[in-house]
C-alpha cells in the first residue's frame, strides 16, 4: 500500500512538473544585452512566426524592421550605429502590439523597466448582414472609423469602458470598407468586403 501511494505521489509530481514546463514554454522571453560595449544583442523566444519586429526613434521614425520566421528571433546591432537616447521596440503579430522603451547610451542599451505596453487588436467577424467586433480587456477609449472605398467616412463610434463586443448592422452596405481602430495614438486597420 505504501509503495502504491509513493508511486501515485511521484506520478502527480511528474505530471505537475510537465504542466509547469509547458506553461513556461509559452511565455515570451525578451532580452537585450550589451557585449563589450560594441554590440547590442536582441533575443526573443516563444514568439509566433511572422511577428513583425520594429525599432523606432523618439519621433516614431522607423530605424529597423524585420520579421520572425520561427518561434525564436535574434539580432545583433552595432552600438555605435544606434541612435542615443530613448528608442521604441515594437513587437506586432495578428493579435497584439507590444511596445517597450529602450535606453541607449554610449556604452550600453537596455529595456526600461515598467515601460511595456500591450495593445490587444480588435477581432472583426461579419456575415454580410451584421458585423461583430470583439475587444480585448481594458480597451476603453478606442475609436472606430469605417471608411468606404473612396476614403469617405461611413460611420464612427467609440468603445465605452467594459465593452467586449460591438454589433453593427451592415446589411445595407456593399463594397470594400477599411476599419480604423485608434487608441493611445496607435492605429490598427482591418478591411472587409460586403456584397
Amino acid at each position: 500500500m505504501k509503495k502504491q501511494i509513493t508511486k501515485a505521489v511521484a506520478a502527480i509530481v511528474l505530471l505537475a512538473s510537465g504542466f509547469l514546463v509547458s506553461a513556461n514554454e509559452s511565455e515570451r522571453e525578451i532580452s537585450l544585452s550589451t557585449e563589450n560595449q560594441k554590440a547590442v544583442v536582441l533575443k526573443m523566444n516563444n514568439i509566433k512566426a511572422g511577428t513583425q519586429i520594429s525599432l523606432r526613434d523618439e519621433n516614431g521614425k522607423l530605424l529597423f524592421e524585420d520579421k520572425a520566421d520561427a518561434n525564436q528571433y535574434g539580432k545583433v546591432f552595432n552600438l555605435s550605429l544606434l541612435e542615443k537616447g530613448q528608442l521604441q521596440l515594437e513587437i506586432e503579430n495578428e493579435e497584439t502590439l507590444e511596445i517597450m522603451a529602450i535606453e541607449v547610451t554610449e556604452s550600453s542599451a537596455s529595456i526600461m523597466a515598467g515601460s511595456e505596453k500591450v495593445f490587444q487588436k480588435p477581432i472583426v467577424k461579419h456575415n454580410g448582414e451584421s458585423m461583430k467586433i470583439y475587444f480585448g480587456e481594458g480597451e476603453s477609449g478606442m475609436k472606430i472609423t469605417v471608411l468606404d472605398q473612396y476614403g469617405d467616412v461611413a460611420f464612427k463610434d467609440k468603445v465605452e469602458a467594459g465593452s467586449a463586443l460591438k454589433r453593427y448592422d451592415v446589411s445595407k452596405l456593399s463594397g470594400k470598407y477599411n476599419i480604423q481602430f485608434t487608441a493611445d495614438g496607435r492605429s490598427f486597420y482591418h478591411t472587409i468586403t460586403l456584397d
